[in-house]
């Protein structure tokens, strides 16, 4: 195909407006009839050329990720919107339901584990009190039944002695008065206090009635506990004598089965209060527990999972822009993955050329390029513009594949999306280069006149550009080369 051919199928190279303009620039002349032009040094800008589109680069496209009813609309087209601003609110509804059973599920959840935790820590049995152990019915490695007896723990620091006192004398006895107690295999007494009062008298011996008074006191260090002893609380004297007990005494129990897999005490041994004494294996009760956790972790995923898909339904502007299109309002019904509304971000105008496959490979980003039109007044505008993409997929038509590039804009203003442009892309310039008028070069031949002589020559051209060609052999300054005729 020549570069006539080509011309032929799209109009990129500029022609000069006027041939005599350009005739008389370059100094033509009249020879034989014929038009002719000097060869001449001077300047020649490549262009790839066409008509092309403003359009919004890559704008935003705004889909329901579910299907529901749009129950809110809260923009119009053309309407300025800020990165997080609702766009659309969508039915939610069934969600919330699924929410709330959720909530139901987990709280159901919680409460299963709860149980299995609780049982499982009944596993370790701990004391109630503080003491000592004074009898201890099993040892490691046996298997008990919830229930099961396990020691007995006396705390011997603080006794107690309950003494019957005569009606008249209890009566005038308070709780907190001093006592006396005196022990029948001891010398010497130990001070007390009147811990209680009993309400009612009790029945004694000899057909006498008294009430019973408690009197606490401190161990004195060698009481064991069963000493017979009497009482005196003030000038009254108890009516018979009592045995001075432990004041705490306590049987710990198993509360689950199972076997025992550690005992931390013996006979002797003293233990605080709240101390582990005996651990129980259950392999029941903690896969119970481990089960119930794991229930409770799928529940709480589950429940994060559905309140998480709350944003599915408020669909929001992913950036600063301008809404372009808007397919659906209050009341439609969106579909998933299908397109609501279009938004541009700002200063994201650029412009789309449609470029013949003839020319695509004079192309690269970054290529300086001119895009002009003319406004109501009749003026002229231009934007200095660059080659941002070239589409590597050409679209056929016609027997001719054409490629889009799109063009960044220095400035945008005055233009917007959809307005026709002329589109310059510039591919080569050269500087004070041997020229010649492009028509005057035919396959590589130009007709010269030398001598009064028309011969043809043979020539070396560079770029083209402007109604130029440039000439690197064949031809020198001066050199008259015949124009085809009109």
């Amino acid at each position: 195909m020549t570069e006539g051919e080509k011309m032929k199928r799209k109009h990129y190279l500029v022609l000069p407006l006027a041939l005599a303009v350009l005739l008389g620039a370059a100094g033509c002349q009249k020879q034989s009839g014929a038009p002719t032009a000097a060869a001449e040094y001077g300047s020649i800008e490549s262009l790839v050329e066409d008509s092309g589109t403003v359009v919004h680069r890559d704008p935003y496209s705004i889909y329901a990720l579910v299907s529901a009813k749009i129950t809110a609309c809260h923009f119009e087209e053309g309407d300025a919107v800020q990165e997080g601003d609702i766009l659309y609110e969508l039915d939610a509804s069934d969600l919330e339901d699924q929410i709330d059973q959720a909530e139901v599920s987990l709280k159901s959840a919680r409460q299963s584990y709860d149980q299995a935790a609780s049982a499982c820590a009944d596993l370790t049995v701990r004391a109630e009190a503080s003491g000592t152990v004074t009898t201890l019915y099993l040892h490691k490695g046996d298997f008990v039944s919830a229930g099961t007896p396990i020691a007995e723990i006396t705390d011997r620091t603080a006794m107690t002695l309950t003494v019957p006192f005569s009606p008249d004398e209890a009566a005038r006895i308070t709780p907190g008065a001093a006592a006396e107690i005196i022990f029948l295999s001891y010398s010497g007494s130990v001070s007390g206090t009147v811990a209680r009062v009993y309400d009612t008298p009790s029945a004694l011996s000899g057909g006498r009635e008294g009430v019973y008074v408690e009197i606490s006191f401190k161990n004195p260090g060698a009481l064991a506990g069963g000493e017979t002893a009497s009482a005196r609380i003030g000038s009254a004297a108890c009516m018979e004598n009592g045995q001075a007990q432990a004041a705490t005494s306590q049987t710990l129990y198993a509360t689950q089965s199972g076997q025992v897999t550690s005992l931390a005490i013996d006979t002797g041994s003293a233990v605080s209060v709240g101390e582990a004494i005996m651990t129980i294996e259950n392999d029941s009760l903690t896969g119970s527990r481990d089960s119930a956790a794991i229930a409770v972790e799928n529940a709480e995923v589950a429940l994060d999972q559905l309140i998480a898909r709350r944003e599915d339904y408020v669909l929001r502007a992913p950036a600063d822009g301008i809404i372009l299109t808007r397919t659906a309002r209050e009341g439609d019904f969106a579909s998933a993955a299908t397109p609501l509304a279009t938004l541009a971000e700002e200063n994201s105008l650029g412009v789309e050329v449609s470029v013949d496959e003839i020319y695509i490979d004079k192309l690269f980003t970054g290529q300086d390029a001119t895009v002009s039109f003319t406004d109501d007044s009749g003026q002229s505008r231009e934007y200095s513009a660059s080659v941002r993409r070239i589409s590597q997929a050409g679209v056929t038509s016609g027997g001719v594949t054409n490629y889009t590039v799109e063009l960044t804009l220095d400035d945008t203003d005055g233009l917007r999306s959809g307005m026709n442009v002329w589109v310059s892309i510039v591919t080569g310039a050269r500087e004070r280069c041997l020229r010649v008028p492009s028509e005057a070069v035919s396959g590589g031949v130009v007709q010269v006149q030398r001598g009064g002589k028309t011969e043809e020559v043979s020539v070396k051209t560079g770029i083209s550009g402007g109604g130029y060609t440039e000439i690197l052999e064949g031809l020198e300054e001066g050199d008259v080369v015949l124009l085809p005729a009109s």
